[in-house]
């Protein structure tokens, strides 16, 4: 139940970081914040989807109304494939992003055909979704040890937070779900810092 607020609090903060990614691109001229932006607002309105569903039937269980658990409803299901698929082509879109330098735009999008169940919190799913943003975090990780700036740490520990809220469904499933989605909330939280400082260094 607690889950479900957080994904639901969590799509508003990933909304945030899609306004402040378009701020911080006027400031910087930074391709990146692009799509930091449109990556973002796609995975916002996913989360925004699939919380809104469980906070529905929270509040209906809340209320007394019976209700099958929430994995075997159909909703459920169907918004777990929309938030998969908007997570998946923000990561990739971000990670491609990030990669534009190193290699050619067009060979970035060669990627190979999901052959994975969408199954809610599947080991195989989540453990893509962590593998994406850990090579994510490790790109700016790289580019911190380069540059020793404090708002590219902060995209580094973001991403590198929400790859383990990713690897905690991996390893813990659904127990895990509220420490999973704290460290995703923390994640996002640390990449909104980053970009409300650097909008502001600009001003």
């Amino acid at each position: 139940m607690f889950d479900a607020f957080t994904e639901f609090f969590s799509a508003f903060t990933a909304l945030a970081v899609a306004y402040y990614a378009i701020r911080a691109h006027r400031v910087l001229e930074d391709s990146r914040m692009l799509a930091l932006n449109l990556g973002f607002a796609i995975l916002g309105a996913g989360m925004l989807l699939h919380g809104g569903i469980k906070v529905k039937i929270a509040l209906a269980v809340l209320s007394g109304v019976k209700t099958p658990p929430a994995r075997m409803l159909p909703e459920v299901r169907i918004g777990y494939v929309i938030a998969f698929a908007t997570q998946f082509a923000a990561y990739i879109l971000i990670l491609i992003a990030m990669l534009a330098g190193e290699r050619r735009f067009e060979e970035s999008l060669l990627i190979p055909p999901l052959a994975i169940p969408l199954i809610e919190y599947d080991a195989r799913t989540e453990g893509l979704l962590a593998l994406l943003t850990a090579l994510i975090a490790i790109r700016a990780g790289l580019s911190y040890s380069e540059s020793d700036s404090k708002w590219t740490a902060l995209v580094a520990v973001g991403f590198a937070l929400m790859a383990l809220s990713h690897a905690l469904l991996v390893f813990g499933g659904p127990r895990l779900l509220v420490t999973a989605g704290i460290s995703r909330l923390l994640g996002f939280a640390c990449l909104l810092w980053m970009l409300v400082g650097v909008s502001r260094v600009g001003e």
